[in-house]
């Protein structure tokens, strides 16, 4: 992974009563798993991924803290925008996040 760019990259499940976030990281054209999904508000997320990305230290400080401040303001976002409706206007207003979607 040396000499090659790497950023992080949070990933959102939107569901009306959970709220799944996980944390990937894009080297080169490659992308990578970095932590589970956890789920929001049956775990305490946030805490979750700043565990993981705590335990590697290889992981630039700076994109860190982006995504957790991203994390931070998509749960916060949700809890007032639960309803599905929205979806389209959470996705411009987090553009930097993937967006996960469940097909039946």
């Amino acid at each position: 992974m040396l000499g090659l760019a790497q950023k992080l990259k949070l990933n959102v499940l939107w569901l009306k009563d959970i709220l799944g976030l996980s944390i990937d990281i894009v080297v080169g054209k490659q992308t990578y798993q970095v932590t589970q999904y956890y789920f929001w508000p049956r775990t305490e997320a946030w805490d979750q991924l700043k565990l993981e990305l705590d335990s590697k230290p290889w992981l630039p400080e700076k994109e860190k803290i982006f995504i957790l401040n991203m994390a931070t303001d998509i749960i916060t976002y949700w809890r007032s925008n639960r309803s599905n409706d929205v979806i389209q206007d959470f996705k411009k207003k987090f553009s930097e996040a993937t967006f996960v979607e469940l097909h039946s």
